[in-house]
């Protein structure tokens, strides 16, 4: 490359004839060379205390506690993008293992139940 200064304060920049006239090397187009699609985190098998969007964070289908509630537990189904106040079905179980069918376009919520594991 060769640079000349046109003013005082402007400088130019030509390249060589030589330099213009190699062909180009085609690089691959961006979406090839792009890292890696992200893929998804894996929606969990296990549910923890918190509320929880079905199909996002967690997988849909039939869960029972892990262990057995011997004190009070509260659980919760609603409809997704209500913030709580659409319950589907709810309950306060103070013994055995509680079972819930959990479905995508619900939220999930578990206080005082321990973990929820996969059954179907």
């Amino acid at each position: 490359m060769e640079t000349v200064t046109a003013t005082a304060t402007e400088t130019v920049t030509k390249r060589a004839k030589a330099e213009t006239s190699k062909p180009r090397e085609t690089q691959p187009a961006e979406a090839e060379t792009s890292k890696p699609r992200e893929t998804q985190p894996a929606q969990a098998a296990t549910i923890e205390e918190g509320t929880w969007t079905i199909g996002e964070d967690i997988a849909p289908g039939t869960y029972k506690t892990a262990d057995a509630v011997t004190s009070m537990c509260y659980w919760g189904i609603t409809r997704s993008g209500t913030n709580g106040s659409d319950i589907v079905e709810n309950d306060i179980v103070e013994g055995g293992y509680p079972r819930v069918t959990l479905k995508v376009g619900q939220d999930f919520k578990s206080s005082g139940c321990g973990s929820w594991i996969k059954v179907g």
